[in-house]
């Protein structure tokens, strides 16, 4: 067995932790490198595809990359970029599994593609200035997952509503990614938890979730056991070539990934 290491990726507005070992590393940046390429071409081809925050039929020669962000954003409610960062992060956990890879993540700015080949524990949130945080305990799953948060009140996230923070966990990363922006829309303060995560009851992939506001918590489907850890920010994924207010917020903490 190699040696295991993480390794950091930051292209324009990606900015990726890579945690394998050594010998899939490559892989996974030659995903992500692909997987923005094609987006970028769909982007140039359609410029509402980039805008629009409402589901988005591609055209039937659209890439694979394009078609499964447009997938998991119809199947949530929202429009396709609310899946790039998990769809980028599933790409690259995909050509690491691929190769051979039995337990490795994707950390692309808080959105986690992630395989499970031994307990780790996954920081989702801290409140700023605090020393702790709560995380989740993974055990050996076997299978890839997705580990997705959306904020309203703090980071860089697109959200209607206003939870301090969705997590949403789904069997692939992008369906994670769009699900925790349509559950955080429909948050608009404590009262609302209550039926947050309604509307996606029995969706293909949807694992479970848990979403914050005003100290209040809401939890849906099947979770992972809730610790608290020590908070440390060093081992956040954050945007180092971007502002610090809009890419390095305290809310996006899901890419604290500790084996």
């Amino acid at each position: 067995m190699s040696e295991f290491v993480t390794a950091k990726l930051e292209i324009e507005e990606t900015a990726a932790t890579i945690g394998a070992e050594r010998e899939h590393i490559d892989a996974a940046v030659t995903a992500i490198k692909a997987a923005r390429r094609e987006i970028e071409r769909q982007v140039r081809r359609d410029r509402f595809f980039l805008t629009t925050l409402e589901p988005y039929s591609p055209e039937p020669d659209s890439g694979s990359v394009v078609r499964r962000m447009c997938d998991a954003a119809r199947a949530a409610g929202v429009g396709p970029m609310a899946a790039v960062a998990g769809v980028i992060a599933q790409e690259a956990l995909e050509a690491m599994v691929s190769l051979g890879c039995t337990h490795g993540w994707v950390d692309n700015g808080g959105d986690v593609a992630i395989l499970v080949g031994r307990p780790v524990t996954i920081e989702v949130f801290h409140m700023p200035d605090s020393g702790s945080a709560f995380a989740l305990e993974l055990e050996k799953t076997g299978r890839t997952l997705g580990i997705c948060s959306s904020s309203g009140t703090l980071g860089h996230s697109i959200s209607f509503g206003n939870a301090d923070v969705v997590v949403a966990i789904a069997e692939d990363a992008a369906t994670a990614d769009a699900l925790a922006t349509a559950v955080g829309n429909r948050v608009s303060g404590p009262a609302s938890l209550e039926d947050c995560f309604g509307p996606f009851e029995g969706l293909p992939g949807f694992i479970g979730g848990i979403a914050i506001a005003g100290g209040k918590v809401a939890m849906h489907g099947r979770i992972p056991r809730l610790v608290e850890a020590e908070h440390n920010p060093e081992r956040v994924t954050s945007h180092s070539m971007m502002p610090a207010s809009k890419f390095a917020s305290s809310s996006k903490n899901v890419g604290e990934v500790r084996s």
